[in-house]
């Protein structure tokens, strides 16, 4: 048992009190009885003790230090990551999850796991790649292109070369990399670099998106973590390129994440809220929920720019750390994403403190780590956001693996500070206060050198380096090889002036909902809790109102209407869906006309059945007259292939207009599985028609291939087309 004497408060809040040795928290206790050995005692069960071995593979970085929980969490990580190793060297996604995933290598890989496992890694990364082109996950409505995060391999990819240095593999990656952004610039149409698609990792859409949202306004929607992922793919392609010399594409590939990095401020960026808000749908209204991944990427790759202080301590916190966004979705109570902490997300803002050496904040997100290993041992998936509770999540893990990783990472990138700066390693330590001491890293192998790293004393400023005996600057060339010993020394920080503590994550308002509303009166349930309404008028702040109904003059555009619920303080609701008034005889619906080139299918019931057969590859539609304007085109469809949810089997088609093509529509799908008899609208195209006939078709071109590569099917019923204007 350990002296109490000995112990040192690390953290302590009215949730929990974590120290050197123990974890204290209603109900439960975590104490290591000996350095190897950490015993977990339940309320109403008997102790559970968990022996962490430290007999590890010669190759693998270990760690030691004044503070024994740091010990201890380090070698349950670094065992953990091994158990998810395979047979073949792949990395798995975690104890209940039996394959590699695209994110959750990148994420894991740039984390921590590199470091530890590069030539896993790079096995697992390479295990994700298809025809040249990177492999989306799983996600809403059927993954790619309704889920687009997939650029995150960029992440693991440079982590992975950074250890290994491995120029021949770097090349065959630049060149997924390129026909992943081809594929996407293709059938992403779009007016500018931003790319629509769900919110990376938050791919649960009824935990994280208004309800009313199907997966095709996902497709359509922009989201900030995932455009801040593009960003990032971009900014590494550039470094890769430059590294194997091909420098005129390195410009353009930087010059294009320069353009990307404005976009993205403008199109998220809320003055108001004065952070960046969480996604941005088709019609241009800005959800300001707090996405923490996003921020601390954002963070991290300097696309916040002046922003980054400021974003990082707006972050909501609950009693057990940093939720993955707030405020949460009051209408649901379960726990997933919603109302849940991750602790590889966890990591990241740690790491984003750390970035702008706010040591403070670090210890923050620190704490909430080691709380979820010592309390679960095992680094779990998530754990509800106000109870501290894995149990109480719809879905978990143990051995997670970017958990696991985001352990490895606090240690690496966070207390050590390894950092990579073109040719060198930089040594940029952040340790907070109450975890001064020694600590050492040992057996660290990049390219070709082992690095011992000896790193003594609290903050973020470097007072002192040794390496091998000799002064030096806390840099290292990455060609150096050997053995090399590094000393140093911190100089505390005076203490600076407190900074306010972050604010409470809280449950948004319900979302409002229409009554009667009409092209001169709006009109919604009351909500709960508000004090007042603001309506938005296609994308912009119209009118506030005190009660649910907003009168409209008569109307000579088109023009999209969405309400927030105002509450006390900041609280509000996510806008509503939104209600569209188009003007008098300005919508056109077109029933299916012919299947398949010599009408080998005919149309049965007002609707036709698509797949990737030349016999119903093609759908022609009735002709119409037209009067010139643009116009908005979308179909309605049925899409029962899988789950809308989970699956592979988004369908695509090109929409050709009078034989030219228009671009892809993306009918996802939107229901349970085999429900065919359910309908609802695609994504939508705009174009300009001049006067007259006009010919419709969707057709299966090369371009439609999806994620799943065959499966590729719906039902069709009818085109509309909406006249926005002249």
């Amino acid at each position: 048992m350990a002296d109490p004497a000995a112990e040192k408060l690390l953290y302590e809040s009215e949730a929990y009190r974590l120290t050197t040795h123990r974890l204290i928290q209603p109900g439960l206790v975590a104490e290591l009885v000996f350095p190897t050995c950490l015993r977990i005692t339940r309320e109403g069960c008997p102790p559970q003790e968990l022996h962490l071995p430290q007999e590890l593979p010669e190759d693998t970085p270990r760690y030691r230090g004044s503070i024994p929980v740091l010990g201890a969490v380090y070698y349950m990580a670094i065992w953990e990551l091994l158990q998810n190793r395979t047979p073949e060297g792949l990395l798995l996604a975690g104890a209940n999850w039996s394959t590699v995933w695209t994110r959750d290598i990148a994420y894991a890989a740039a984390l921590g796991a590199a470091a530890a496992l590069p030539e896993c890694c790079r096995a697992s990364l390479d295990a994700r790649v298809a025809e040249g082109r990177v492999l989306q996950d799983t996600g809403t409505g059927g993954g790619w292109p309704v889920s687009t995060d997939r650029v995150v391999w960029a992440m693991g990819v440079w982590a992975v070369y950074e250890v290994l240095g491995d120029d021949a593999w770097l090349e065959q990656c630049v060149e997924v990399l390129v026909r992943t952004l081809e594929e996407d610039a293709r059938v992403l149409r779009s007016d500018s670099l931003l790319r629509p698609g769900e919110t990376s990792f938050l791919d649960w859409r009824d935990q994280s998106y208004p309800d009313w949202m199907t997966p095709a306004d996902i497709a359509s929607s922009y989201a900030f973590g995932t455009n801040v992922l593009h960003y990032i793919c971009r900014r590494l392609l550039a470094r890769m390129l430059r590294q194997l010399g091909r420098s005129e594409e390195a410009e353009k590939a930087a010059a294009a994440a320069t353009e990307l990095a404005a976009q993205v401020r403008k199109c998220f960026w809320s003055n108001g809220a004065c952070r960046f808000g969480m996604f941005r749908t088709a019609e241009g209204y800005l959800d300001e929920r707090t996405d923490a991944l996003a921020t601390a990427l954002a963070v991290l790759s300097g696309l916040a720019g002046e922003h980054a202080q400021q974003v990082l301590q707006s972050l909501p916190r609950s009693p057990y750390g940093t939720p993955v966004f707030s405020p949460y979705k009051s209408c649901l109570p379960e726990a997933y994403h919603n109302r849940a902490i991750w602790p590889f997300v966890e990591a990241y803002v740690l790491l984003a403190h750390a970035e702008q050496q706010d040591s403070t904040g670090a210890g923050r997100c620190l704490s909430s780590m080691l709380r979820a290993a010592m309390a679960f041992g095992t680094n779990k998936e998530n754990f509800h956001a106000e109870t501290g509770a894995a149990a109480d999540t719809l879905l978990n893990s143990d051995r997670q693996l970017w958990s696991v990783a985001g352990m490895l990472g606090v240690f690496y990138h966070g207390l050590f500070g390894l950092q990579y700066e073109g040719n060198n390693l930089v040594l940029a330590p952040c340790v907070p206060k109450e975890y001064a001491g020694s600590h050492w890293l040992t057996r660290l192998r990049i390219r070709n050198m082992v690095l011992d790293i000896h790193l003594n004393g609290y903050g973020t400023e470097v007072w002192s380096v040794m390496v091998n005996g000799k002064p030096a600057a806390p840099v290292i060339p990455l060609d150096t090889e050997g053995h090399v010993v590094v000393e140093l020394e911190l100089m505390p920080a005076e203490d600076a002036e407190t900074a306010p503590p972050p604010p409470r994550a809280t449950e948004d308002l319900p979302t409002p909902e229409w009554t009667t509303p009409g092209p001169k009166r709006l009109v919604w349930q009351e909500v709960p809790g508000a004090v007042s309404y603001c309506v938005y008028r296609d994308g912009v702040a119209f009118s506030t109102t005190l009660e649910p109904v907003c009168p409209l003059a008569e109307p000579t555009a088109y023009h999209e209407y969405s309400v927030q619920a105002i509450g006390a303080g900041s609280l509000c609701s996510s806008l509503s869906r939104p209600f569209c008034c188009p003007l008098p005889g300005s919508e056109y619906s077109l029933a299916p006309h012919r299947v398949g080139e010599e009408a080998e299918y005919s149309v049965e019931h007002g609707q036709a059945w698509l797949d990737t057969r030349p016999c119903t590859a093609r759908l022609r539609f009735e002709e119409a007259e037209l009067p010139a304007g643009t116009y908005r085109l979308r179909v309605l469809y049925a899409n029962a292939t899988a789950s809308l949810r989970d699956g592979d089997t988004c369908a695509l088609r090109e929409l050709q207009v009078d034989g030219v093509p228009a671009g892809i529509l993306l009918m996802p799908h939107h229901t349970e599985q085999g429900a065919w008899d359910a309908y609802t609208h695609s994504t939508a195209l705009t174009c300009r028609l001049e006067a007259g006939t006009h010919c419709f078709e969707l057709c299966y071109t090369p371009a439609c291939v999806n994620a799943n590569g065959e499966l590729n099917q719906c039902m069709v019923r009818r085109l509309e087309l909406l006249r926005l204007g002249d």
